[in-house]
């Protein structure tokens, strides 16, 4: 059966591959091609199975989904042991051998540029979240307007506060969305100033109603201080309902986009 390429990241020419991964076809093959000082790394696969048509009709399949994002990510963890690399996004695919060398010495000085960029660095997400009843709770504390609404439902008759808790009700909705961006660009301000790192913020509205998350490009010997700081941040937050989750490290997919945008 006619084969292409899924391609899942390049780097340098001499990149170690993984001894064994699941590739994304669920065999072990994992193949380099290279192009001067650039080599891409590869799975041939059936070109029906991973036809477009095929891609488009499946878009639904969640369970085919998750099993190619698994593998995709297993994938480049293990490359990433190998030495750094520009990772792609699932589903790259080459007609071939010949094309994905073509593309290598097309995009060569832009690429090396990335990877230089990129050397001896990793990704790592901070995902801020928020207890929805403390937070309720400190927007009262942290906004002026909903202090002075607060105080002025202690001192009213019953029916009055009554109708002035409904008010406060809608205008902490209208103030949440505000709060929560100062929140991340109070934290995003301290990593800033902490580490020597890139950073990237993503609001609640960017990524689709989740939390907001700041993407960190940070060198591995200043990982420790970047746990060191989410601890600290979480402390100091603690009280208004906002916890930092960290994850990673991830293959610095944030980063490429920001240098291809």
């Amino acid at each position: 059966m006619p084969d292409i390429l899924y391609v899942y990241a390049i780097g340098r020419g001499g990149h170690s591959l993984p001894e064994r991964v699941e590739s994304i076809d669920g065999s072990d093959r994992l193949e380099t091609v290279t192009a001067g000082a650039l080599a891409a790394f590869f799975t041939p696969v059936d070109d029906v199975d991973f036809s477009q048509g095929v891609i488009d009709a499946r878009a639904k399949d969640v369970e085919w989904l998750g099993s190619i994002g698994f593998r995709h990510q297993s994938v480049m963890n293990a490359l990433m042991q190998g030495g750094t690399i520009v990772p792609l996004r699932a589903f790259t695919l080459f007609a071939s051998a010949e094309s994905l060398r073509r593309h290598l010495e097309s995009e060569s000085a832009r690429l090396m540029k990335l990877l230089d960029r990129l050397e001896g660095k990793r990704e790592w997400t901070l995902r801020i979240e928020f207890d929805p009843r403390l937070w309720s709770e400190a927007l009262v504390r942290r906004v002026d307007s909903l202090r002075a609404l607060s105080d002025e439902i202690d001192g009213a008759a019953a029916g009055k506060a009554f109708l002035l808790r409904k008010k406060l009700d809608d205008e902490k909705k209208r103030a949440s969305r505000e709060a929560e961006q100062q929140v991340m660009s109070e934290v995003e301000q301290e990593v800033l100033a902490t580490l020597a790192c890139d950073a990237v913020a993503e609001t609640r509205q960017q990524r689709s109603g989740a939390f907001p998350q700041i993407n960190v490009l940070i060198e591995r010997d200043e990982e420790a201080r970047l746990e060191t700081l989410r601890d600290e941040l979480a402390h100091r937050y603690a009280t208004e309902g906002v916890t930092l989750a960290l994850t990673g490290p991830w293959p610095p997919y944030t980063f490429v986009g920001k240098d291809e945008g």
